[in-house]
């Protein structure tokens, strides 16, 4: 085990109140209150009765499942009470049939459509029945998901065969295998509340059979790859942290994550567009497998993410949802299966509530007297005596706050990490200039801690252009954001024959790049303005006159209306 992760958020006082704060509270508030469609009792239970009243219903406990886990784990981490999900939990056990699943039927002979939606939503709700049991532990709640493991068990013989696996793999892309593969999380989790090694077993069973194949849905490989590395901490076995690391390797290595961060809703070659289901997937599996390993690929690859195509996602209502791909960044046009840009309240909003716990909780961690500040992004740690939260403004003034509140004067080192996309950061404690040794990529600082201390870390960042040799073509980044034209602030960049616009710069032998500042625009909902910059460029049309465009992360894209972005940009030829 690399090191110790300690519960988030002990002391109410010392909640994140920073720009990653604004997002979650932005999702929570659509889920808890906005619309459409509003959240209701009926919406929700609509896939456990089930009935046809909304999209989706066939997958049965799918989107009551999400609710369920993504609000027992909010309240847990921001101190909430949401007296609705108690009502709600006792609704859906109700509808819970006799052989222990939910949902309109299940037939192991024929093992079509029907039974592999049930088996997909069946294991998202099992998970949140398990997450809300860990916040409000009823004796009712574990003995339902005990009755839905039960029934997992039972159907797995004629789903751990080959015949069983043929069988699913022959329909359509989200109701494949991964359907089943998808199990080991809800069964580990049970086993880690029930220590009966029984679901654990079957989760054993199961894992050997995970196969990722091209145009797969990437979501439900995924899940079960996250499925394994909680396998891996029930079991210690090895073999499962190798498979997941494995995989890991394997998706970053075969053309699978994009420049963004973003891993698309199918793998290669039907990678036509991102989803945010698949973005809090692969940032939970990466920083769950930095956890574990220590490894920084691990975390530089979540971070990347985080910062670019998880903000890309999330829409300016709070909802997550899919972005359309083009050779150019993303587009507003349909795909060839006619799937677009939009929200999908049905997956990945909740899906993304359910990350940002897992974001927060990776900024900090702590291993003896040491506290590392990992992640430049909101987050709080609590340890014995004392306990510390980050609030960041880095898109505004590129600075982080730590704030302490301890109570045993002990003596502790913290560690700042110091990203490869900075040129170096600052340190101030209480106001003061601190001169913090460099080593191993931490700024280290020894220290009698107070409550009250106050520690400002300010990032002097990069820019730095990433090539594309197969097309030409360079991204730009400034920090650790992805930079981008839009239309909404350059119309007359998209004019025709835009495809062919050149940039007028040159970038250094290490990549990077100098460019000047754009002018000052107002502010508006998650605006960066440090990271705004004036690109000249030659229009395709007219390319003997010089024009300028104003350059900005994509994470922008939140707070504005629709418009389509490209990130590929071809240099001007010399």
């Amino acid at each position: 085990m690399f090191f110790r992760v300690v519960p988030l958020f002990v002391t109410a006082a010392l909640l994140p109140a920073g720009e990653l704060t604004a997002r979650y509270n932005l999702n929570l508030k659509r889920v808890t209150e906005g619309g459409p469609p509003p959240y209701s009792t009926e919406l929700i239970l609509a896939d456990v009765i089930p009935t046809q009243g909304r999209r989706f219903t066939e997958y049965s406990g799918d989107v009551s499942g999400r609710y369920v886990g993504a609000l027992s784990r909010s309240a847990l981490d921001t101190q909430r009470s949401f007296p609705a999900l108690d009502d709600l939990v006792t609704k859906i056990l109700a509808l819970q049939k006799p052989g222990g699943y939910f949902g309109a039927g299940f037939d192991t002979t024929r093992m079509g459509f029907p039974e592999s939606a049930l088996l997909w939503g069946n294991g998202r709700l099992l998970t949140g029945l398990v997450e809300y049991y860990r916040v409000k532990p009823r004796p009712e709640v574990l003995a339902a998901a005990r009755r839905m493991g039960d029934f997992l068990i039972s159907v797995a013989p004629a789903l751990n065969s080959v015949e069983g696996r043929d069988k699913l793999d022959s329909l359509e892309y989200a109701a494949g295998y991964i359907c089943w593969t998808s199990q080991i999380e809800g069964a580990v989790a049970l086993y880690q509340a029930t220590r009966d090694e029984k679901y654990r077993t079957l989760a054993r069973q199961i894992a050997p059979l995970i196969l990722r194949k091209p145009s797969q849905h990437a979501h439900g490989y995924l899940t079960s790859m996250r499925g394994v590395v909680t396998l891996y901490e029930a079991t210690k076995s090895q073999q499962y942290l190798e498979m997941a690391e494995g995989a890991w390797n394997d998706i970053m290595n075969t053309g699978n994550v994009l420049v963004d961060g973003a891993v698309g809703e199918r793998f290669a070659p039907e990678l036509v567009r991102t989803e945010g289901c698949t973005e809090a997937d692969w940032l939970r599996l990466s920083l769950a497998l930095w956890r574990l390993t220590g490894k920084a690929r691990y975390l530089e690859a979540a971070e990347r993410t985080l910062f670019n195509e998880f903000a890309l996602n999330e829409f300016a209502n709070g909802d997550f949802g899919s972005r359309v791909l083009s050779s150019d960044g993303i587009s507003m046009s349909e795909n060839r299966e006619g799937g677009g840009t939009g929200q999908a309240w049905w997956c990945c909003t909740l899906h993304g509530l359910r990350a940002f716990p897992d974001i927060m909780g990776a900024a900090f961690r702590s291993q003896g007297d040491a506290i590392y500040f990992d992640l430049p992004t909101d987050g709080a740690l609590s340890a014995t005596g004392m306990s510390v939260a980050a609030d960041s403004s880095l898109s505004r003034t590129g600075s982080i706050r730590l704030r302490f509140n301890v109570a045993d004067g002990r003596e502790r080192t913290l560690l700042i990490r110091e990203p490869a996309w900075t040129r170096g950061i600052a340190i101030r404690v209480n106001g003061a200039s601190m001169n913090a040794a460099l080593a191993d990529g931490y700024r280290k600082i020894l220290r009698t801690w107070k409550s009250g201390d106050v520690v400002d870390i300010h990032y002097t960042m990069r820019t730095r252009v990433v090539r594309d040799e197969k097309n030409g073509k360079v991204a730009i980044f400034h920090g650790p954001w992805l930079l981008g034209v839009d239309s909404e602030m350059n119309p007359d960049y998209f004019n025709e024959p835009f495809r062919e616009n050149t940039v007028d710069m040159r970038p250094a032998a290490d990549g990077s790049v100098e460019l000047k500042a754009a002018a000052p625009a107002a502010p508006g909902p998650f605006a960066i303005p440090v990271a705004r910059f004036s690109l000249p460029y030659r229009h395709g049309g007219y390319p003997m006159l010089q024009s300028f465009a104003v350059l900005r992360p994509i994470a922008e894209q939140t707070g504005v209306r629709a418009v389509p972005w490209v990130w590929w940009l071809r240099i001007q030829p010399r």
